[in-house]
C-alpha cells in the first residue's frame, strides 16, 4: 500500500471496481467514470464523482457478462439461473449500480435468488447514500456547498 495517501489509482473507464467506503466501513461497487481516476456510487445523475485513492484498495470487480462468463466456463451449472437472475435485475426498475450490486453479491455467493439478490444491492445502496449523506453534511457544516 501507497505511504501517500493522495495517490491515485486509474482504471479502464466505465469498468466496475470494489473500494473501502470510508463513511460506513464497507466494501461497495462503484463505476469508474471517464478520467479513470474517479467513480461514482449512487444511481443519481447529479453524484459527485469521487477520487480514486489508492488507500481505499481499489480492485476490478468486473462486470455481468464476465461474471455470466466465468459461471459458463466453470460452473455451468449455474448459467441458466444466472440468465434468469440478470434478465429479472435489468428489468426490475432499479439503477445500474443497484442491479449490478445485486447481481455481484449472487455470483459472489453463488445463490441466484432474485429476491434475495436485490435485497443485497439495496441494502449496498442505501448504506452507500447514507454514507454519502453523512459526508455532505460535514462538508456543509465546515462552509461547503452541496
Amino acid at each position: 500500500m501507497s505511504k501517500d495517501v493522495s495517490a491515485l489509482t486509474s482504471f479502464e473507464p466505465g469498468v466496475f471496481i470494489r473500494l473501502n467506503d470510508v463513511m460506513t466501513g464497507i466494501r461497495k461497487l462503484a463505476r469508474v467514470t471517464d478520467s479513470g481516476q474517479a467513480y461514482i456510487d449512487l444511481d443519481s445523475d447529479d453524484c459527485t464523482p469521487l477520487p480514486i485513492y489508492t488507500t481505499l484498495q481499489p480492485e476490478e470487480a468486473g462486470n455481468i457478462l464476465g461474471w455470466g462468463l466465468y459461471l459458463v466456463d466453470h460452473h455451468p451449472e449455474h448459467h441458466p439461473a444466472w440468465r434468469d437472475l440478470c434478465d429479472r435485475l435489468v428489468n426490475s426498475g432499479e439503477g445500474v449500480l443497484t442491479y449490478n450490486r445485486a447481481a455481484h453479491w449472487a455470483f459472489v455467493n453463488r445463490t441466484f435468488h432474485f429476491d434475495e439478490a436485490l435485497a443485497a444491492g439495496r441494502e449496498e445502496s442505501a448504506a452507500v447514500a447514507a454514507g454519502r449523506k453523512a459526508l455532505d453534511d460535514m462538508a456543509q457544516q465546515a462552509g461547503g456547498q452541496v
